[in-house]
């Protein structure tokens, strides 16, 4: 499958003074999800005579017509190594094009943790800490301290509960990353998923806050992101790439 690309063909990859290749469309995306390519190599479609991006190969939005020419010969793929790369993408385009972040499998589209309204208690501790400290600075040094270290420990709650359960979504893949130093995390593909449930309860859940439960297989969610914010939108984010990627 060639997940809606129109590149027919295969495709050269000139790096580090090398052709690698050719390669299929798939292969090179499952390259650049590794590393081991980017989308500002440079590269050569199988029958053109004109070198390109990987960016503009794989930019499905803007197909562009090939030259059906003769397969270049290997001794015409070493000179387009050695001879400098001239073509018209230009640094300053590079900086103001707009991007659509489906064209690159790793990018993060989401990155999210549970809501502070979550942790009453701590979110509390620490607003009425600092308001403590504004207020009681001139009255009672003692009382203002004792303030301050409600509104250290409460902070260092909620910073200590964001940074250890982390929440990821790329074009591919729903990522769950747990752990403060070692880390462990659970992923599902998109094109995986049969189910998505989202539940909003109580106030917060007025207010957007909600559980996004992602199911593969089973009546058990692989996945949940719980008590994210715009947890409706997250859904339809994920919706949206399972359509791009049918």
């Amino acid at each position: 499958m060639s997940r809606g690309f129109p590149v027919e063909g295969r495709i050269f990859v000139l790096k580090n003074e090398e052709s690698l290749g050719p390669f299929k469309v798939d292969e090179i995306l499952d390259f650049i999800e590794e590393g081991t390519f980017g989308y500002d190599d440079i590269c050569l479609r199988e029958g053109a005579i004109e070198t390109e991006r990987l960016r503009n190969v794989l930019d499905w939005d803007k197909p562009r017509a090939t030259k059906k020419t003769p397969a270049p010969s290997k001794s015409e793929i070493t000179q387009h190594e050695d001879d400098p790369i001239e073509d018209d993408f230009d640094e300053s385009d590079e900086e103001t094009e707009s991007i659509d972040p489906l064209e690159s499998p790793s990018e993060i589209l989401y990155r999210g943790s549970r809501s502070i309204l979550t942790f009453p208690l701590s979110f509390l501790g620490l607003v009425g800490g600092v308001i403590g400290v504004i207020w009681l600075y001139p009255i009672d040094i003692k009382l203002m301290l004792a303030c301050l270290v409600i509104a250290a420990l409460s902070l260092s709650y909620l910073s200590l509960m964001k940074f250890t359960c982390e929440y990821f979504i790329t074009p591919k893949r729903i990522e769950l990353e747990k752990g403060l130093i070692a880390k462990s995390s659970n992923e599902v593909r998109i094109s995986d998923l049969r189910a998505i449930n989202v539940t909003c309860t109580g106030f917060i859940g007025i207010l957007g806050v909600g559980s996004v439960e992602f199911f593969t297989t089973g009546d058990e969610p692989e996945v949940t992101f719980q008590d994210i914010w715009a947890a409706k939108e997250v859904k339809k984010l994920v919706r949206r790439l399972q359509d791009s990627s049918g």
